[in-house]
Parts: C-alpha cells; structure tokens; sequence
C-alpha cells in the first residue's frame, strides 16, 4: 500500500509540478515523451473544463490570458473533486490573490457569481414556495419563519457584477452597443425555478430582508423591520411577491407553535 500510494503522489506531482518536462521516478526511460503528452492532455482538459465553468472571466481577458491563469490556478491546487462537471471551486479565490486584481479587482467577484450559476444549476430539486401555499395563513405571516431553496445563492460584490455580466452575455435579440456600467456594489440573487438559471439583482432592503429570513432566522415581521431601517423606501408587499416569483424560498417553512397553527 505504500509503495502504491508513493506511485500515485510522484504521478499526481509530475501532472502538477510547473516545468513541462517533469517525469515522475516511477516512469521508465525512455517513456518520458509519452507521459507529456498524457500530462498536455489532462492539463488541456482542465483548462477547457475551466473556461466552460467560467465563460465570463475567460471573455473578460481573453483567451490566451485565462490559458495562463487556468496554468496556474492548476499548479496551485492540492486536491481536487473527481468530476469535472463542478471544477474550478477555487478559482475566485485563486483570482483573488492574483495580481490581475490590480487592474480587474472585480474579476473575482466575477467569478464568484459564475461559480454560484453553476453550483445552483447542479443543485437539489425541491419545491419552491409559492403564493398559493399562503391561503389561509394571511394573519400567520409576520411569525412565519422560511428557508432559502436549495437552488438559490446570494453574491454580494463592491463592484457592478450584475452590469458587467449582463454587458459580457447580451440577452439574444437585444439591441447590442456600448454599454454603460455605473460604479456602485451590486447584490445578485442567483435562483433556478422551473430547471432555469436566473439572476436578480437587489436592492438594499431586498438584500437585508433575504438575509434576515435565510441567513439571521428571523421571522417575516422582523425581516421585514430590519429591511425598513435598511432602506426607508423598501416595499414590503412587491418584494415579497418578487421573491416568491424568483423561487427564492423552500416550500416548507414553520410557525411557531402558539400561533395557531403546528409547524408545516
């Protein structure tokens, strides 16, 4: 077993180790040649695997740049997940420590919503809650407590995620043309209802009153007064419908017992 598991560490570092011509010790001369074109392969494939995870960044700076930011992101890592269908889970934070963030600091955060795009893609089905599951409960919603759906992330960002992305992925048919991205921070609210990946962006008090619900467990009637203190100008009534629209909230939710009613 040791002798197997120093084969498998030597191989995996060769795979990784940055000079091209790395060969691991277990490899017989002569053979040296096959090994790099096996090692190009996998590192084509995950540099490929890479670009489809992050289509945005890989347009943001080009091709010929993310092929070098992919090397290295690859070189750094130290384990990996088996399938290639979620790689990449470090990448924001490589991009992060990057100095490319001198000259694209929102590249990260760029990242960071294209990585919640695809974790929300992948994520569990469960049903979201809707309007109708409220009849009857009109004067239980202020202690009603509700979880976010499992196909649901917030990216919260000092920089214009939302604009730029939506500037690097035009809807199609729309009108194209330069677009003008306005400085500011941007929240996105990343759902998937009816198996489609969609993003919201939102407000300050949206943000606090999501947050407050999913994240602090408070009840609707807190979140919605800490939303209030946010952001004066927050409505209550529209955004909780918007939400319920997103398929933002899991269908199953509790009120306190004492209320009148069990927990559902």
């Amino acid at each position: 077993m040791t002798e197997l598991k120093s084969f498998y560490d030597g191989f995996a570092d060769a795979l990784r180790a940055p000079e091209p011509d790395a060969v691991p010790s277990s490899v017989a001369e002569g053979y040296a040649h096959r090994f790099a074109i096996y090692r190009n392969n996998v590192h084509r494939g995950l540099y490929d695997a890479l670009g489809a995870a992050y289509p945005t960044v890989r347009k943001l700076v080009g091709d010929g740049f993310f092929d070098r930011l992919a090397q290295g992101f690859v070189q750094s890592e130290t384990a990996r997940a088996g399938s290639l269908a979620l790689y990449g889970e470090g990448f924001a934070a490589f991009l992060a420590g990057h100095p490319i963030r001198e000259s694209l600091p929102y590249l990260a955060d760029i990242a960071r919503l294209e990585r919640a795009r695809l974790e929300v893609s992948t994520s569990a089905d469960a049903k979201p809650l809707v309007a109708g599951d409220l009849e009857g409960l009109e004067d239980q919603l202020e202690k009603m407590i509700l979880r976010a759906h499992p196909a649901c992330q917030v990216i919260a960002s000092d920089s214009p995620i939302f604009a730029i992305w939506t500037a690097q992925n035009p809807v199609e048919g729309a009108q194209s043309g330069k677009t003008s991205i306005v400085q500011r921070p941007e929240t996105v609210l990343v759902t998937r209802p009816y198996m489609q990946v969609d993003m919201h962006l939102l407000t300050v008090g949206q943000t606090v009153f999501f947050t407050a619900l999913t994240q602090d467990g408070l009840d609707l009637g807190r979140a919605c007064t800490e939303a209030l203190q946010a952001d004066a100008n927050f409505d209550v009534i529209a955004s909780f419908a918007e939400f319920l629209t997103m398929g933002a909230f899991d269908a199953h939710f509790d009120i306190p017992r004492g209320n009148g009613h069990d927990d559902e």
